[in-house]
């Protein structure tokens, strides 16, 4: 329910992540990353075609970079299921969301499924501790820096692709 949602993305780290979340904080010792796999999603605006991206806070890797809603899963979850449930966490957005896969990012043994979610319309988020600031951008015209994982999607011409695709479609 929506209160859950809004304790969830309160202003801290909610207790109960601090013992599941144990074995990410182990994984990035060793790779670099925060779990073994991870997922997110930026929100595609069905009424304006514009795009959802997150300032991250200073509380996250790769701080005060612009980035998506995303984060690890544990390995009983499914990316797509784990991207929308970032989603929610991190905006507190509660509508329809339909998500399209795109750019699967590996290195090493890491894992990054992003997807885009079409929702219905712009929305103002219910930012956590995860995020400082959020924009609704036309696509390339993005703020900077960039999380390298943005940079990684954007320079991905497939996804590229797919997002202009979706943008086109609603036009």
């Amino acid at each position: 329910n929506m209160r859950d949602i809004i304790n969830l993305v309160g202003g801290t780290t909610p207790p109960e992540y601090e013992d599941s979340d144990a074995p990410h904080y182990e994984t990035l010792k060793t790779t670099g990353f925060f779990g073994a796999q991870a997922a997110g999603c930026i929100a595609l605006a069905k009424t304006t075609g514009r795009i959802l991206i997150l300032l991250r806070s200073e509380k996250v890797e790769q701080p005060l970079t612009w980035g998506n809603c995303g984060g690890a899963y544990h390995s009983d979850e499914q990316p797509i299921v784990a991207a929308k449930r970032e989603l929610i966490e991190e905006t507190g957005y509660v509508g329809n969301a339909s998500m399209i896969p795109l750019l699967l990012f590996k290195k090493g043994t890491f894992k990054y499924s992003n997807f885009l979610a079409i929702v219905d319309h712009e929305f103002d988020p219910i930012l956590g501790w995860e995020a400082n600031d959020h924009k609704w951008c036309e696509f390339g015209n993005w703020p900077e820096p960039l999380h390298f994982g943005l940079t990684a999607l954007f320079s991905d011409q497939e996804s590229v692709r797919t997002i202009k695709h979706y943008i086109e479609l609603f036009k």
